[in-house]
């Protein structure tokens, strides 16, 4: 059970009420997020964008994500982005290769860059010259920003899931439902 409760739908502004209802489901990481009115919009304004209008590869998202999950044990990020990555093109193999990437003939070149920068901005919050550098040869200005906002984002995301302890929903991890939280409206 989460240490915090869920928002209470009937004392916050229809904004946020449409906002919760969007998709299919409504997501218990937004539930609890939304208990601050002052954040839920442009938070999931954000999310949004990095998910669905982003110039950076979904997969590569993805894996900075899982990373990311994996830096911070999130379990709740985990089990939410694991199909969504296969969806992106993520195999089994490298999705099981998370805890320990590095040499792992599974990745790319890229990948691994992606991989690496992750590490370093999620433990140390700033990436280093030589991956950045490395970086700047495969993808653009405007992907190495979205990967450093993705990053962010979804390390904010585990820290508020596992200071909260937010509950895993009976759906958890099925992309069918997860996709269609996050589209345009």
């Amino acid at each position: 059970m989460a240490l915090l409760p869920y928002v209470d739908e009937s004392k916050v502004p229809e904004k946020t009420r449409e906002i919760l209802h969007r998709g299919k489901v409504t997501l218990n990481v937004a539930r609890m997020i939304a208990n601050s009115d002052a954040a839920f919009y442009p938070f999931s304004m954000l999310g949004n964008s990095l998910l669905t209008r982003a110039k950076l590869d979904g997969k590569l998202r993805e894996l900075a994500i899982l990373r990311t999950a994996k830096v911070s044990r999130s379990v709740y990020e985990w089990t939410q982005h694991v199909p969504i990555a296969k969806s992106t093109g993520c195999t089994d193999e490298q999705i099981a290769a998370l805890d320990n990437w590095e040499g792992r003939k599974c990745f790319n070149d890229l990948e691994r860059l992606v991989l690496r920068f992750t590490d370093e901005v999620a433990r140390n919050v700033k990436g280093s010259r030589e991956t950045l550098d490395a970086l700047k040869k495969h993808i653009g200005t405007a992907e190495i920003v979205e990967l450093i906002l993705s990053i962010g984002f979804w390390g904010m995301v585990a820290r508020v899931l596992e200071t909260t302890e937010v509950d895993l929903e009976d759906f958890a991890g099925k992309v069918d439902l997860l996709k269609t939280s996050f589209t345009q409206r």
